[in-house]
């Protein structure tokens, strides 16, 4: 068995529920709908529903049945900003400067793992290391005793013979 099959295998029998902020881009679109179709996760896309549908449609994409957040017009878009106003005023965020971050995907999915809403979030095909990590580090935070964050990434070719 592969190690993504491994993989694959683990995440049907947990699961968990996966933000994707990158929510109207192609491949994050075609990875909700494996993830989808190979029960994997429950996936919640976010950004503009009419954006991420037009962006399916024209990449012919399967994501019926895919929960779609847009941060903006969200329920619990006001409720994120009053969190992330108390984790960052010692900061100088003022209110207004939280309620325009939530808007942000990748902060407001950042937040929805905070607050239990999602397991996890993963992105990084549009945005740098950087615009993803900062929202972790000023949300979720590190471990009281950790300093260092690391990342890693699995390349499986199947069949892939060496040179």
């Amino acid at each position: 068995m592969s190690v993504m099959n491994k993989i694959w295998v683990k995440a049907r029998s947990i699961n968990k529920t996966i933000a994707l902020p990158e929510g109207s881009e192609r491949r994050t679109l075609l990875a909700a709908q494996i993830i989808k179709n190979e029960k994997l996760a429950k996936v919640i896309l976010l950004g503009n529903e009419d954006i991420i549908r037009s962006e399916a449609l024209k990449n012919n994409t399967d994501i019926s049945g895919i929960e779609i957040i847009n941060p903006e017009k969200s329920d619990k878009h006001e409720l994120y900003a009053e969190r992330y106003y108390e984790l960052r005023k010692s900061k100088g965020v003022t209110f207004e400067d939280a309620y325009n971050t939530m808007k942000d995907t990748i902060y407001y999915g950042t937040m929805m793992v905070k607050s239990g809403d999602a397991d996890g979030l993963v992105s990084g095909a549009i945005h740098s290391t950087g615009d993803l990590l900062r929202p972790g580090f000023q949300i979720v935070k590190t471990a009281p005793d950790i300093s260092i964050v690391s990342s890693c990434f699995i390349m499986e070719i199947p069949d892939c013979k060496p040179p």
